[in-house]
Formats: C-alpha cells, structure tokens, sequence
C-alpha cells in the first residue's frame, strides 16, 4: 500500500468515524431534553425524595426504568433496579415538645412549634436543665470580647441571637454566615452545654436562612441499613422565635431587644443565668425502612474481549422533595438536568450501528443529597469490577448559563458558567484522560475550567470512583441563586447549553471506549 493511497484512506475513515458520530450526536436534541425535564421536575414528582406523601423519588425511578424499556438498553441489574436497603431516621414532630418550668418543676409554657431541631446525637432526645442567656454567643481572638466570661455553660441550655457585635456593627451584614454559627455551637460544646438555642438578633428579626434550614431539619436523616446513623451534630442545635425567646426572658424583666441594645451600646457581653426557671426539650426521633433503587442499564461494548471494560456515566436523579408548607422543590437543574440529559447520551449510544468497543453502563443513582448512598452502593456492587472500569463522567447540574463568565474571584455559589464555560471536577489522576477531555471541549467549543475540582471532589457521586483511582470528570454549569430552593424550575433551564454538555460527554466517553489502550492512571489517590 503506498504512502499516498495510505493517507486518503486513513482520511476517509477519520472522515467516516466523525461522520457517524455527528449523526448519532445529533439525536439528543433540545426538544427531548426539554419533555424529559418537564416530567421529572414537574409537581407530579414531589421534588423526587422518599419522605412525600407519594415517594416522588420512586416515580422518577419508574420513569427512568420505562424509558431504558423503550430504548432497548440491557439491563445492568435484575430489571434495571440496582435494589439498596435503608433507614430513615426523623424527628417525631408529634411528641416533640419545648416546656418552660420553675426551678421546683410546675410547667408555665409549653410549645410545640416555634421552634425546630437539627438531629443532633443519637441520645439526645430528651434535654432538661436551668438556661443561660449568652448573648450572641461569640468570641473574638482579637477584641477578646468573650459572651461566656464569667459564666457557667456547663450541662446547661444555652440561650443566644444569631450573628454577632461586629455583624450588627455593619448595616449590611443581614444575612446569616452559617460559619459564625458553626464557631459558637463548638465554642458551646467545649463549654460542656447540653443544648444551644439560636433566635433571630432583633436587629434582624425574620431572616430568611432559618426557614432554609427548616426544610432539612424536618426532612430526616437516610443511612444505609446496618449502618449507624450518621451524628449530624455532636451536640443539640435549637432555632427558636422571638417569641419563645421572649418567654425565656420574662424573668429576667428583660426583653432580647433591650439586651442586645445593651450589648451593642457598650460593646461588653450582658450574659447571665436565667434564674427561677428550667427548660425540658423533648426531641424523639423515628425509624423507617426505605428501599432506595439506582437505574443501572448497559450498552454491551463491540469488541470481544474489550467489551469487559466499561465507561460509566453517571447521575443522581433524587431532590430534597416538599417543604412544611408543601411547596415543591422541583429540582430542574439539581438534578434534573444531568439525569435527562444521560437519557439522550443512552439514546445516542443506542442509536450506533456498531457499538464502541468497550461497554458504556448508565447509572442514574439514588440518595445523592442524603449522603451519596446510591453511587457509594454501587461502588461496592458494581456491574463490572473497578479494575474494569475506565472512567466516571458525572453529570450534576447542567442546565444553567450565565450572559457571561464569571469573575476568577467570584464567590463559590456565583460560579454559574456563561455561554461556553462548562466547570469540570476532576481529581486529575489521569494526565492522559485530562488531556483527552480539554481535546474534545476544544472540538466542541467548550472551555473547561476545574477550578472548582479541590472544593466539590468529595460533593457529588464521582467521589466513590475517585477513592478508587477510576478517573473521574464531573460535569457542571455551576451554582446559582436557585440551588435548593423552590425556584429552580423548568423555565430557567438553558436547553442549547444543556445539548452542547451532553453531546460533549458523549464524545469523550465514546473516544475513550474506543481507544486501543486503556486510559493510564499515572497520578493515583492516596489511599
């Protein structure tokens, strides 16, 4: 064969390949993308969680598994459901109680609402003791202005206002940093406290982040069966009202407003025992079975002995469900997007008339947001073994854009990608695999950026293949205004970003399961 007719072959099978390849890419559409996310992230799927009236997370999973049916993709596990044993534990609101009574124990107040819990240490469902006010709670290395000096908060209930002195000081600061409260529950729990009661300061009496928080404190704890309940907290964590606040003090003739203008005023602490009175908190928790279900389906690879090795995708397809008011969070883009948008990947896989060589797995996987239990599970029970498997792409959140990129120095939760910017999470442990997938985004006018890959690698399912040095590529647009909050709809979802992402994560996985060699992992985990 000389050299001339050697290259226009070569040619013509490079021209062949991508032919085939654009063909195939092209059948994940915007219009598909779009009726598959009106499904998943409509009402009807109860925000896609297992504590909802229906379990909305199940519906989804009967729709993901119709939908491997209709395309004919094999089944990774026993009629696609990779089936995972667990146990929810949350909080029995119907005998949770908050009573106030004197020191000789004649009860004066009892509510069973203005206030909520985190789930705090497994035996920590009933609280009783005197209650100190400590003002804001704070210490500062610097000032040291010291909330606790010259009391006693040990065994105690422990009374204080959200943020801090230099916070109020700042006309600005409305918001709560959850980073100030985290300080003051471990400053607490030194201090020996039993419990830390957190009220809104009076200087911003409604904010927002408390009701947030309420959804998840309501909404329970999952584990996997046999497993111990993970200890969310080492020590009870309490959000109060004003008004529960209010009865607290009453006998110290004070009210929180008069004390934190006192504080302010003076810049000293103003904290004190509150004398003739005792708290009894009792916070029981309850025990369910929940059958969690990953969606695990295969395209068998082409070739006879490579099809032994796989590229999995990934996606986890569960949301936070309804909050106490019953309004939905739909989760369109968290995770609605990456979960559709691997059912076109299928399709088009599935569209080949020759498969690659290697075998692609798709596991739409469950739990994600209660602690990656799904993709943890599956790491553990995997279709083919580890060492067989090339690659992870993830897809997590892939629906959003920006009219621009954002700013090198802008803030985690801005880091929203504009028109070309795709966020990939990666641990690197492949240079090869790196250079592979900057290649491809390079093809598809993508421009790639990890900066995000040392603060999200343990955030999203691609952390179980991480840990076992499988190459992982996360793929994200990136945080936005709407992440876990019900206006994360189907209306803000950019449909053409979301395509040029899922036909990316196409090509890469099909260029890598057809490649003669595997993938080398020449800078491995730690382990």
């Amino acid at each position: 064969m000389n050299a001339k007719f050697l290259l226009t072959f070569l040619c013509l099978s490079v021209s062949t390949v991508l032919f085939a390849q654009k063909k195939e890419m092209e059948t994940i559409t915007e219009n598909d993308l779009r009726a598959h996310l009106e499904f998943i992230a409509s009402d009807d799927m109860l925000g896609r969680d297992f504590n909802t009236v229906v379990s909305g997370v199940d519906l989804a999973a009967d729709y993901l598994r119709a939908q491997c049916r209709l395309m004919g993709l094999k089944p990774g596990v026993d009629d696609y459901f990779q089936n995972i044993d667990m146990e929810m534990t949350k909080p029995d609101l119907a005998n949770t109680f908050f009573q106030i009574k004197t020191s000789e124990g004649e009860v004066l107040e009892t509510f069973t609402d203005d206030f909520f819990a985190l789930m705090g240490p497994p035996n920590g469902d009933t609280i009783e003791s005197e209650v100190v006010f400590a003002g804001y709670g704070w210490y500062n290395d610097k000032t040291k202005y010291n909330d606790t000096e010259g009391i006693d908060v040990k065994g105690k209930i422990v009374l204080v206002m959200s943020r801090n002195i230099e916070l109020c000081a700042d006309t600005a600061s409305k918001n709560l940093d959850f980073n100030t409260e985290m300080q003051k529950m471990n400053k607490m729990l030194l201090g020996g406290a039993k419990a830390l009661i957190l009220v809104p300061d009076p200087l911003n009496p409604d904010p927002k982040e408390f009701e947030e928080v309420k959804k998840y404190a309501t909404g329970g704890t999952i584990t996997l069966k046999g497993v111990q309940r993970r200890q969310v907290l080492p020590m009870n964590l309490i959000f109060g009202t004003a008004r529960l606040a209010g009865e607290l003090l009453k006998p110290s003739g004070k009210t929180l407003a008069q004390l934190q203008n006192e504080i302010n005023k003076s810049g000293t602490p103003k904290s004190f025992e509150i004398e003739g009175i005792k708290a009894k908190i009792q916070l029981p928790k309850e025990k369910t079975a929940v059958q969690g279900k990953n969606v695990v389906a295969v395209i068998e690879g082409s070739d006879p002995v490579l099809k032994n090795e796989c590229v999995i995708f990934t996606a986890h397809y569960d949301h936070i469900g309804v909050d106490a008011g019953g309004e939905v969070y739909n989760g369109a883009d968290d995770n609605g997007t990456g979960t559709v948008a691997l059912l076109e990947i299928a399709q088009a896989f599935q569209s080949m008339k020759k498969k690659p060589k290697r075998s692609i797995v798709f596991a739409w996987v469950t739990a994600e947001e209660k602690g990656l239990f799904g993709s943890g599970y599956y790491a553990g029970h995997p279709v083919f073994p580890l060492e067989k498997t090339l690659v992870d792409i993830n897809l997590d959140m892939v629906g959003r854009s920006a009219e621009t990129e954002p700013p090198a120095d802008a803030a985690e939760e801005k880091q929203l990608a504009g028109p070309n910017g795709l966020y990939v999470i990666t641990g690197k442990q492949s240079t090869e695999f790196w250079e592979l997938s900057n290649e491809i985004s390079k093809e598809q006018n993508l421009v790639l950026n990890d900066r995000l890959s040392k603060a999200f690698i343990d955030r999203s399912d691609y952390l179980h293949f991480y840990k076992n040095n499988i190459p992982v590529l996360g793929l994200s647009t990136g945080l936005h205004d709407d992440y876990h909050k019900v206006t994360d709809e189907v209306d803000k979802i950019d449909y053409t970003k979301m395509k040029r992402v899922a036909q990316y994560a196409f090509l890469l996985a099909d260029r890598v399961a057809n490649q003669k060699n595997r993938i080398v992992v020449d800078k491995p985990v730690n382990k």
